[in-house]
Parts: structure tokens; sequence; C-alpha cells
């Protein structure tokens, strides 16, 4: 795949992400939440601060994808082994551990006040969301060295 077919492949993957992302945080969630209410009396009064709670997640995912699009048009740029990619890349990395963190002190808080199982659900978002931060962060190490190589080469005559 050529250059300007793979950057368009990337921005489209973002672009379709941003959408299942936007639906989920918008009709997917708030619908479970509400229904999870309506069928246990007790955890009705956790509607509306889960609503709210499971909403500030999408924050970290909107900024990783920012982020991505943007190493995405250096990409197109012929310009990917660069500094800011590596530093956007650890961007992507420090927001997937915030929000594997905060999926944590959620799973682990609802389990305490509701006593349901949702915890199997949040183990395995917070494995996903390690691995993806893992990922960048090894990622932006390996652009970093190649952007401090290409920064050589381009010194030498």
């Amino acid at each position: 795949m050529k250059r300007l077919g793979l950057v368009r492949t990337l921005k489209g993957t973002i672009i379709f992400l941003a959408v299942m992302a936007a639906t989920c945080y918008t009709v997917i969630f708030p619908d479970a939440i509400q229904e999870m209410g309506a069928e246990n009396a007790n955890v009705t009064w956790l509607v509306t601060p889960g609503t709210i709670a499971v909403s500030l997640s999408a924050i970290p995912i909107a900024i990783a994808l920012v982020l991505f699009w943007q190493i995405c048009t250096e990409v197109g740029r012929d310009n990917s082994f660069c500094h800011k990619n590596a530093g956007r890349l650890t961007g992507i990395g420090f927001c997937a551990l915030i929000d594997t963190g905060y999926c944590a002190v959620g799973t682990v808080t609802l389990e305490i006040l509701v006593g349901s199982p949702i915890w199997i659900l949040g183990l395995g978002v917070c494995t996903v969301g390690l691995s993806i931060a893992l990922a960048a962060f090894l990622l932006s190490h390996l652009v970093l060295k190649a952007a401090n190589l290409k920064a050589e080469n381009d010194l030498t005559i």
C-alpha cells in the first residue's frame, strides 16, 4: 500500500472509531445504565452519577484519536519519524493509562457499592487499555530512535 493510501485508510479508521465511540457514549452506555437502574431499585440513585462518570471516560479517548490523526498527517507529509510523533505516541500512551486507571477505579467502586459481576468486563477493558499503553510507549521509543538516526543522517554529506 502506498503512503497516501495508507494515510487515507488510517484516517478513515479514525473517523469510524470516532463515530463508534460517539454512538456508544451517547446511546448505548446511557441506555445500559438506565436499564441497570430500572432492574435494581437499590441502584437507581447511581444512574445519573454513573452516566456522568462514564461520559468523562470519553475525554482521553477523544484526545488519543486527535493525536493519532496528527500522526497520520505527518505520515502523509512523509515525516513519519519525527520528535513530534514520538511525543504524540507518548500522549496516546498516557491517555490509555489514564482511561485504564479510571476504568479500574470505576469498576472497583461499582463492585463495592452494588456487588455486581461487572468486574469481569472491567478486567477485560483494563487489559486492553494497558496493552494499548504499552504498545504506544514502545512505538514512541522506536520513533524517537528513528528520528534521532534520521537527524544524524541528514547532517552527513
